[in-house]
């Protein structure tokens, strides 16, 4: 598992591009009736990218994320991960690939309450047979990592939100997938949990080189990305680069583009 690599600049060609969205559209309904949920949106995520995807309620953010995530499949348009086209898989290799490729950080943690956190960390190794031996080891490298080896031998309803976050992350991780996607991942926390596990995400593109799409309506959990991408109306409609900015000037950015879309309410830090 590959635990440090350079964060790329987006457009580097030394990095490959970890996503590639192109004129995708996904509608609903009837012909009489159709909403256009995605309406051509394009754009690429290249490796070692943090991108937060905002918009309004209705936007098609969480659509995207749905069929990105393989959830839900795409009206037309080609979605790449990682070079592999996930719109003309088949369920059995759609499986294979979100269980080998994709992590996932979900709200609600999603972990299964009979399993010890390091047991529900182990899992996608487990499922992969990986030998004992590694699993135990690798367990232990991505929670000294994450900051979670104190409850690796707690079951879920022995730890608080932000270590059960913790662990999810762990879990998303530990099987170095090509992309990690975040539902709304601090929905579920209080903001100390949740600043937290915003800094166990950044630290993970830092240091670990993850590439993570995040999905969030919350301004503050955004300005923790590198780039940040606005959808409205299932188009791209703007995007803020991290750049040089601080993470309190990228916060402000954010503020300005979600108050001039009539945005939703932002956790404040």
């Amino acid at each position: 598992m590959a635990w440090s690599h350079a964060t790329p600049s987006p457009g580097n060609a030394a990095y490959p591009v970890a996503l590639s969205i192109t004129q995708v559209t996904k509608s609903y309904g009837t012909r009489d009736s159709v909403t256009h949920a995605l309406n051509g949106i394009s754009f690429d995520v290249p490796a070692g990218e943090f991108v937060a995807i905002m918009g309004p309620s209705g936007s098609g953010k969480t659509t995207l994320l749905n069929c990105v995530s393989t959830i839900d499949k795409v009206t037309s348009g080609q979605i790449l991960v990682d070079g592999k086209d996930i719109t003309t898989m088949g369920k059995r290799v759609l499986a294979r690939f979100r269980r080998e490729e994709l992590g996932f950080i979900f709200q609600d943690f999603n972990l299964l309450d009979t399993l010890t956190a390091r047991e529900n960390i182990a899992l996608a190794l487990t499922i992969r047979k990986t030998p004992p031996a590694v699993i135990s080891r690798r367990v232990e490298e991505v929670a000294a990592k994450l900051g979670v080896q104190a409850v690796l031998d707690h079951y879920p309803n022995q730890m608080s939100g932000g270590q059960k976050q913790r662990v999810a992350a762990a879990r998303a991780i530990i099987g170095d997938p090509k992309l990690i996607l975040a539902d709304e991942p601090t929905g579920a926390l209080d903001s100390r949990s949740a600043s937290i596990l915003l800094e166990t995400l950044d630290m993970m593109n830092r240091q670990m080189g993850a590439t993570i799409m995040m999905v969030t309506h919350d301004s503050y959990a955004a300005s923790f990305a590198s780039r940040v991408l606005f959808i409205k109306d299932g188009r791209l409609f703007n995007e803020i680069r991290r750049g040089t900015l601080t993470r309190e000037e990228m916060f402000a950015r954010i503020m300005e583009v979600v108050a001039f879309l009539g945005g939703e309410q932002a956790h404040v830090a």
